[in-house]
């Protein structure tokens, strides 16, 4: 049975003074800018289900409450990740297919292997097609043939690519959600 653990929440008060500067007239003059604050607040929490949760209040000598509340869920990092790679399958299972489709069709017009452009094809889609050579004989008139084989492994390669991202990748994914809201409260 799964426990669950409470958010852990860690929170920082600090309390800032004015920072008084001495101006060229010799008496101190008074910035009001980032050094004008009273209090700040951080407060942070992080949940088992990996939402991060931060809220930040400057409250300034005027009674200006700036509060800013950041939630970030690390899971959609991770969604982002499986994306990618789930790209890169479909990169790869591309390529293959490119290349043992134009291996196909210059073997069925019967093209050249001397030719560079046709050794280059049929050489770099030969690493694809290694474990299907073998499997069924392929029909030939003259010098065109039809690579059965090749067939085979474009249909395997693009169903392998399709287990993957469809059922495997699915199984890492967590759900995600993400907000940022600011807003400023006067004290009147």
């Amino acid at each position: 049975m799964l426990q669950r653990k409470e958010p852990r929440s860690v929170e920082r008060h600090e309390t800032t003074r004015v920072d008084e500067r001495t101006a060229p007239s010799g008496g101190p003059i008074t910035v009001a800018s980032r050094f004008d604050q009273t209090e700040r607040t951080e407060q942070a929490a992080q949940s088992t289900g990996g939402v991060e949760q931060r809220e930040r209040v400057v409250t300034d000598q005027a009674g200006l409450a700036h509060r800013e509340r950041t939630v970030h869920d690390v899971a959609a990092e991770h969604r982002q990740r499986l994306l990618k790679v789930s790209q890169v399958i479909w990169l790869v299972v591309g390529i293959a297919e490119v290349l043992i489709g134009l291996r196909v069709v210059l073997k069925l017009i019967g093209a050249n292997p001397a030719n560079d452009f046709a050794g280059f094809v049929y050489n770099f889609a030969g690493v694809f097609l290694a474990p299907f050579f073998g499997l069924t004989g392929s029909p030939s008139s003259g010098s065109m043939v039809l690579e059965v084989p090749s067939l085979i492994a474009m249909l395997v390669y693009a169903l392998l690519g399709w287990v993957i991202v469809s059922k495997i990748l699915p199984l890492f994914d967590q759900q995600t959600t993400r907000s940022t809201s600011t807003y400023d409260r006067y004290r009147g």
